[in-house]
C-alpha cells in the first residue's frame, strides 16, 4: 500500500509566528498533536504537543512562539512512498507524523494512527 492511500490530504498548518496558545487551540480544535509549520507554502518545520511543552520550561505560551520550539529537521516523504516503510521510518526516528511531500509542495501527512487504521481495516 502507497502512502498516497491513507495519507491525510487536509493538512492543517501553522506559521513559525504563531503563539503557542493559538497552536494548543487549533490542536484541540482539530482534534490533532501536531502539525507542519510552512512560510509562504513552504515546508520549514514540525511543531507537536511535547516541543510545546518542552518550550514552556524556558518561557510562557504568551511570549514564546511556534519557532522557539518547533523541529526543523523534519523528516519527510513522496506520496509513492509504501505505508510499511513510513512504519519503519517512524519507529526508528521515534516520530509521530510524516508530512508528505511532491515536488516541495506538502500535499498530505501520515499519523501513527493512520497507519493502526490501515492495518486495522486491512483484517
Amino acid at each position: 500500500m502507497k502512502v498516497v492511500e491513507l495519507m491525510n490530504k487536509n493538512v492543517v498548518t501553522c506559521h513559525p509566528s504563531e503563539k503557542l496558545n493559538v497552536i494548543i487551540n487549533k490542536f484541540e480544535l482539530f482534534n490533532i498533536a501536531g502539525m507542519p509549520v510552512a512560510d509562504k507554502g513552504k515546508l520549514i518545520g514540525i511543531v507537536c504537543q511535547s516541543d510545546i511543552l518542552r518550550g514552556l520550561k524556558a518561557g510562557n505560551m504568551q511570549d514564546l512562539a511556534v519557532r522557539d520550539v518547533m523541529v526543523e529537521d523534519v523528516i519527510t516523504a513522496p506520496p509513492t512512498e509504501s505505508a510499511v516503510n513510513i512504519a519503519k521510518i517512524m519507529i526508528e526516528k521515534k516520530v509521530n507524523r510524516i508530512p508528505i511531500v511532491d515536488n516541495d509542495k506538502l500535499v498530505g501527512i501520515v499519523t501513527r494512527g493512520d497507519i493502526i487504521k490501515a492495518v486495522a481495516e486491512c483484517g
